[in-house]
């Protein structure tokens, strides 16, 4: 019987889980757009903006993000740039004749 080395697989499988539960949400493909229909999104809360952790966090502002088709508010945090010399593009939401669409926000250069 041919005996199977399971442990780098396992390794393997936990680093894949690993980085994806490390990555970063805010880093969405900026020529993604979502169509959301007729109903334009809530109106937005006011954040309390904390003092940074550090000098080279970003504060990411709250908004409203589109989920499994309802808006959910995402309040405001620090993150840091992906890269150097990247900026935060906020998402936006626009109105046009047949509806509302969504672009998530994203790193810019």
């Amino acid at each position: 019987m041919k005996k199977i080395i399971t442990a780098p697989l396992v390794l393997a499988a936990t680093a894949v889980l690993f980085g994806l539960a490390c990555s970063s949400r805010v880093s969405a493909d900026p020529s993604l757009t979502i169509r959301i229909g007729p109903q334009g999104p809530p109106p937005s809360h006011e954040d309390h903006r904390w003092e940074s952790p550090h000098h080279t966090a970003v504060w990411i502002p709250g908004h409203n993000e589109w989920s499994d088709g309802r808006y959910v508010w995402v309040g405001g945090y620090y993150t840091y740039p992906p890269r150097e010399n990247t900026h935060w593009i906020s998402p936006v939401y626009s109105h046009q004749q047949d509806g509302y669409y969504y672009r998530p926000g994203y790193w810019s250069n």
